[in-house]
């Protein structure tokens, strides 16, 4: 199918892996794809959120990270074992997470399928300077 955008909407969007991003692993950006669809350089423009489509790969692991703005993700597919802070839990279908601003937060896909997500960024108070920063793995070994 062909990719559609409009001003309002986009559909039949394909995920693309990055080249590099921060201190993230190759090994991490081969098995990550993503696509920003709406935020500051999102296929629709919004300054203060972004939304973007997530994949990885069965097996893959996610070290900790953090970063300056709060995230939610939607998980749509695939199952991963998380640890948000000190808490630990499966993310399956229907699974809705709240990372508030430099927490570390981490995941491990046990699903034999892509996990899928959702991920929705935004500036708190309209701070748009947390989106100058980089997400960060905290122990990069």
């Amino acid at each position: 199918m062909t990719e559609e955008q409009g001003e309002y909407f986009i559909k039949n969007y394909a995920l693309a892996h990055m080249s590099s991003y921060s201190n993230y692993p190759q090994s991490l950006l081969k098995a990550m794809q993503v696509r920003t669809l709406i935020g500051p350089r999102g296929a629709i423009a919004e300054q203060d959120i972004w939304v973007s489509a997530f994949q990885l790969g069965p097996g893959t692991i996610y070290s900790a990270h953090a970063h300056e703005h709060p995230e939610i993700y939607i998980i749509i597919a695939g199952t991963a074992e998380c640890q948000w802070g000190d808490e630990t839990f499966t993310a399956e279908p229907g699974t809705v997470t709240h990372c508030p601003p430099n927490m570390p937060h981490a995941m491990r896909v046990t699903s034999s399928e892509p996990l899928r997500a959702l991920i929705i960024g935004w500036a708190p108070d309209g701070n748009r300077s947390v989106f100058d920063g980089f997400s960060r793995i905290l122990d990069p070994t």
